[in-house]
């Protein structure tokens, strides 16, 4: 290759994504050699991380698998992997007409199938018309599968008992189906596709062992190279990127971690970048960049310092005045002066695009990205819950005020919810106040079934007329022998040991678990509506995994709201019989061991 032609194809852009706990950043632990994922809080990626894998480690690592395409020219001068939290981030990683990835690879655990976040990651893709390639990882989880490290999938495959082999075949075709019945037409493991243009490449693979990890790559960079090399034009103008994180840096004050996906940026380049308030201009420091291999997030050797940075690359840098860069926004370099009145006007309206402001009655959204506001607009919208003010930044006194406004035309709305960012010590005192609930989390779907929970207890407080419309206590023990499906949905058999079980109510462990709520309630193929003390039937719960989210011998209580409680530990107790008096006693003492002391008083 010449040296023209070196300039002329950048490194493609790969986005991972999929399901908080279905590996996504194990897998790159394994081709990275490190252990980023043990420093992340409970195992979950916090923050976008961009890792650059050059074309000669990408090739020795093919090499331990005997992959044919190691010994093939690649044009390629590498790949840069963006692993991200979830579908949120995906969103922030965007620019106008389309996304800074050029291929995804989506991770499903293949024994768990597709989750919620899995098809929020495959609406996105669609969106913006990314191809990818699906990893079902964790095949080392198969009960049977005797594993050899770094092995091609197939090696693998053909080395594993029959039934075995049938089992995972099984899975794939549990995945198979489910994007068939999404609209896909065409979907098949990759031994088995003849044209990768047509159809949806399946990866069986384990971040664990490196089986099929090897295979992932080869498709992945033979993808890639025969089929989007169109689309990796370098441009020597002005970088281009996207903000992935704002931080404090001992003894280097606020850094900026971007992502540029097209261009060149040198050190002392002009920039402009969105704010908090407004477009802010300012003047590269110094350009930093971790070693191949390693992760813009958190290091384990220190960073190179240097004069230029050629798309793509995930890059730190250090200028003066960027206090108040908002992540997520779009970042540009300025190297002729008469295009910076453009530029700012571009990036304002685009920060400004995603902002909401109306005068409808809703609840108040903070972000810590511009990505996770779209994000959580999106999925809030989808769900019917209305939104007044959407914006980035902690959440403030102001904040607070403005959910007191809506209380007076929906109290049900006056709440204020922050996605990943702290709460202002003045904020809570007024929140006290003004009597506002603040719900803060860092998973969006969790954060969106708190808020409707809390809004359903809410009218449930101001409807409830009578015991009839209250959720009532019961208690039911798990047949561990009668496991029906171990999920999608979960259907097995339970001893009703205190009061009365209706479906639609939710349950919880008798250690203080939560777990959904039951679908159905069977016997002998009816469908009841109700199941008294001493009945044996079976339920279903749906989003659950029996040996994951359930062990198979539990205890199990129905969950009431705490405004439940206290109506019938009140004016209703006397109503109770003596069994739903104790399940009633047990329930509370859970409640109280994993809440607060006085809950339920």
């Amino acid at each position: 290759m010449t040296e023209v032609d070196n300039k002329m194809i950048r490194a493609p852009i790969v986005c991972i994504l999929g399901h908080i706990d279905h590996g996504k950043t194990t897998i790159l632990d394994y081709i990275r050699g490190t252990v980023v994922q043990q420093r992340e809080a409970a195992g979950i990626t916090q923050h976008i991380g961009a890792s650059y894998f050059p074309t000669e480690d990408v090739k020795e690592f093919l090499g331990k698998s005997k992959q044919e395409f190691a010994e093939k020219e690649i044009k390629l001068p590498g790949i840069l992997v963006v692993d991200t939290p979830g579908h949120a981030a995906f969103l922030n990683l965007r620019r106008r007409g389309g996304a800074v990835a050029d291929i995804a690879i989506l991770v499903i655990d293949v024994t768990a199938g597709t989750m919620p976040i899995t098809w929020e990651s495959v609406r996105i893709l669609r969106e913006r018309k990314t191809p990818f390639v699906i990893a079902a990882n964790k095949i080392d989880r198969i009960s049977g599968w005797k594993s050899k490290k770094d092995a091609d999938f197939l090696d693998s495959y053909n080395s594993q008992k029959p039934h075995v082999r049938d089992f995972l075949d099984e899975k794939l075709l549990q995945i198979v189906g489910n994007f068939l019945e999404e609209g896909f037409k065409g979907i098949d493991r990759y031994d088995k596709i003849k044209d990768f243009t047509k159809k949806i490449a399946i990866v069986p693979t384990s971040g664990k062992t490196g089986e099929g990890i090897s295979t992932l790559l080869m498709i992945l960079m033979g993808l890639v190279q025969q089929y989007l090399t169109t689309n990796l034009r370098f441009s020597e103008g002005a970088a281009k990127g996207v903000v992935l994180e704002v931080k404090k840096e001992k003894g280097q004050g606020k850094t900026m971690d971007v992502l540029i996906y097209d261009g060149i940026i040198n050190k002392g380049d002009e920039f402009i970048v969105g704010g908090l308030e407004k477009p802010i201009k300012s003047k590269v420091r110094a350009l930093l960049t971790p070693k191949p291999l390693d992760e813009i997030r958190d290091p384990r050797q220190k960073f190179d310092s240097v004069n230029t940075i050629t798309a793509a690359a995930g890059i730190k840098i250090l200028a003066p005045n960027i206090e108040d860069v908002v992540a997520g926004s779009p970042f540009r370099g300025i190297l002729d002066p008469s295009e910076e009145e453009s530029v700012y006007n571009e990036i304002e309206s685009e920060v400004e695009s995603i902002r909401i402001k109306t005068d409808r009655a809703g609840v108040v959204l903070k972000a810590d990205t511009l990505g996770s506001l779209e994000a959580l607009e999106n999925h809030f919208t989808k769900n019917g819950v209305k939104i007044s003010i959407a914006d980035v930044g902690p959440i403030k006194k102001e904040d607070i005020m403005n959910a007191s406004i809506v209380k007076q035309l929906d109290p049900y709305s006056a709440a204020v919810l922050g996605f990943n960012v702290p709460i202002f010590p003045e904020a809570n005192e007024q929140a006290i106040k003004d009597n506002i609930r603040i719900f803060t989390n860092n998973v969006i779907y969790r954060l969106l079934e708190e808020y409707i929970e809390y809004a359903e207890v809410r009218k449930a407080e101001d409807t409830a007329k009578g015991l009839s419309e209250l959720i009532l206590p019961a208690k039911m023990k798990m047949f561990p022998e009668f496991i029906f499906r171990n999920s999608d949905p979960a259907v097995f058999g339970v001893y009703v040991e205190a009061g009365t079980l209706y479906p639609k109510v939710p349950i919880i462990t008798d250690k203080g678990k939560r777990v959904r709520r039951i679908h159905q309630i069977q016997d002998k193929g009816q469908t009841l509506e109700k199941a008294p003390k001493d009945s044996e039937v079976a339920i279903s719960v749906r989003g659950i995994e029996i040996g994951r989210d359930l062990e198979k011998d539990e205890t199990l209580f129905v969950n009431i709201p705490e405004s439940h409680v206290r109506q019938l530990m009140g004016k209703f107790l006397d109503e109770l019989t003596t069994d739903q008096k104790q399940a009633l006693r047990e329930f509370i003492t859970i409640m109280r061991k994993i809440n607060h002391p006085w809950w339920g008083m």
